[in-house]
């Protein structure tokens, strides 16, 4: 039973801890108010003296780079930094002065410039021109306006203008690289952003003493091409030269070394300057035809036709044919391009003038499933794999055995009825140059990050798709073929050249093939016994002559001569 004493004690200690509770509450209002009343200024000042600054640190792109004999560097795609101007109208005290003094330090109308300031959305940054030269920055700068900013910006810039342009590609205004090895390549190519976030006073500076949780910028690595730089222009205007003398519409030049399958030129024609990407109209120029286009590759395929022949030893160079001007399969004839019979031959005769009836003699000794097979070893039907952006490189198109007659198998071993690309073309003769073991081509002899090598270039495996000895035979089967055969504009005065030619029919997508529309091709490869260069032309429709030994071989035949005398080859034969 609780007592009257217990209660009345009870009732003091709550009146006690009610009172406190009211005095504890005035001194936490007291409080607030001293902190945000009284002395709100003192602290807002501390507070705005002390925040975070942060944003984004740009990564350096990584630069191109090719070389010359010397293994000197050149760059084919860097960087540089231009300013941009853009006006403050807050700032401006008159704009219709502002906009007079733009107008003619910039080249531009003014009344474009005022209708920019009219018509902008923000008043405090209005861009008026970007990539303004060193000139017209001092020019703003001496103006000494308030109302004009200079913002500088990194630009991707390529020093050599078109060389190489469709093997590099270009970069958008993204920063993102677009076809060639700019897209192959563009995460490497662009790096890794860092970022700048430490603690600063009101005006954004660093306070020393301040936290600083700042992560560098990785810089992109620095790619090197193995295409020379001199081959190239040498390549470009070797080519640029022929399409004009032969009235062509377009054309390819490759060349590469058999024994490694490094790429030391790829031009085509026409090209495009990416330093000027969005100048373009015709979207075909970006595409690298010599890996994107496919075609009919005419009588240069028939030394693949005869390489499986010799490897199989079905024939030899002097296996005898006798050729009656025809040949009736499934319906359909075949006949030589001359429309010729030329009697007894041999086979290096066959490949020397080029017999449809001849080469498809050596296919039917095949038969079908022996000669895809040995396609499929020379890589025609798929893509290399050399460093190109998926799905710009084509495969070409390979008909398999059971999906055709023997007239199409017929035809195919003369290169109709199989389309190529031109790097397939000279990648299969670069096996037959190097003792039959076929090299994949690259573009890539190496890697760069922080002036470190990290690799990226080593030469890929080859394998042996014909023997040694079928190579060495087929070798001086083409050697003949351009000492006495229709590749004898082809001939280097001091040097055995190895080639053929091929004048491929353009076919028509509504059936058969185009009239007088023609390709020409031919692949050459010197000197013979050892050989340090294979080299293949390609020009589309030329217009002025009717066969590729007129037009390719000549073309390549020029080419070879400019290489061996770049290299300081040694000749191996008198003149």
């Amino acid at each position: 039973m609780i007592s009257h004493t217990d209660t009345q004690l009870q009732r003091k200690r709550t009146k006690y801890l009610f009172f406190f509770i009211i005095l504890a509450s005035a001194a936490i209002l007291f409080r607030l108010f001293q902190l945000q009343v009284l002395e709100h200024q003192t602290y807002a000042q501390a507070a705005n003296s002390q925040h975070w600054s942060e944003y984004e640190i740009q990564p350096k792109r990584g630069n191109i780079y090719v070389k010359d004999m010397d293994g000197n560097l050149y760059p084919l795609a860097t960087n540089i930094t231009l300013n941009k101007v853009f006006v403050d109208l807050a700032n401006s005290k008159d704009q219709d002065k502002t906009a007079e003094n733009l107008a003619e330090i910039l080249k531009m109308k003014k009344d474009d410039i005022l209708n920019l300031f009219n018509t902008s959305q923000s008043k405090r940054y209005i861009p008026i021109k970007r990539k303004i030269s060193d000139q017209e920055t001092q020019s703003i700068k001496d103006l000494n306006d308030p109302s004009i900013g200079l913002e500088p910006e990194p630009w991707r810039v390529y020093p050599e203008n078109t060389l190489a342009s469709q093997v590099l590609g270009y970069v958008n205004g993204d920063d993102n690289g677009v076809g060639g090895i700019e897209q192959y390549f563009n995460d490497e190519l662009k790096g890794t952003p860092g970022l700048y976030k430490a603690e600063s006073d009101s005006l954004g500076n660093k306070i020393l003493t301040g936290r600083d949780v700042s992560v560098p910028a990785k810089d992109g690595q620095d790619i090197v091409l193995t295409i020379n730089r001199d081959v190239q222009a040498m390549a470009e205007e070797t080519l640029a030269s022929a399409i004009k003398k032969y009235g062509g519409k377009s054309g390819s030049i490759i060349v590469m070394d058999p024994k490694n399958g490094a790429i030391l030129a790829m031009a085509n024609n026409p090209s495009f300057d990416p330093n000027n990407y969005n100048d373009v109209k015709d979207y075909s120029l970006f595409k690298n035809s010599a890996i994107s286009n496919v075609y009919e590759p005419g009588s240069i395929f028939k030394a693949i036709t005869m390489a499986a022949g010799l490897d199989t030893g079905k024939i030899e160079p002097d296996t005898p044919f006798t050729d009656t001007g025809s040949i009736t399969l499934d319906g359909y004839t075949i006949k030589n391009a001359l429309l010729k019979a030329y009697g007894n031959v041999n086979m290096t005769f066959v490949l020397e003038y080029s017999l449809n009836t001849g080469a498809t003699y050596v296919q039917r000794l095949l038969g079908k499933d022996l000669f895809y097979n040995y396609l499929k070893k020379f890589g025609f039907g798929l893509p290399t794999g050399i460093e190109a952006p998926q799905g710009t490189e084509a495969g070409g198109i390979l008909n398999k055995p059971a999906d055709s007659n023997d007239h199409t198998y017929a035809t195919m071993s003369f290169g109709q009825s199989i389309a190529v690309t031109p790097l397939q073309m000279i990648t299969a003769y670069s096996a037959i140059a190097n003792d039959g073991k076929m090299i994949e081509p690259y573009l890539i002899e190496g890697k760069v990050a922080n002036g470190q090598d990290v690799g990226g270039g080593d030469e890929k495996p080859g394998k042996q798709v014909i023997s040694e000895e079928a190579a060495a035979k087929l070798t001086q089967m083409l050697v003949d073929t351009v000492d006495h055969g229709e590749g004898h504009l082809a001939k280097v005065p001091g040097y055995k050249v190895a080639g053929k030619t091929g004048t491929a029919q353009v076919p028509d997508p509504q059936g058969g093939y185009y009239a007088n529309r023609e390709i020409g091709s031919f692949i050459g490869f010197a000197p013979a016994e050892n050989p340090r260069f294979v080299v293949m032309a390609k020009i589309d429709e030329p217009k002025n002559v009717d066969w590729a030994e007129l037009s390719a071989a000549p073309t390549v035949g020029e080419m070879l001569q400019k290489l061996l005398n770049y290299y300081q080859v040694p000749p191996t034969e008198s003149k």
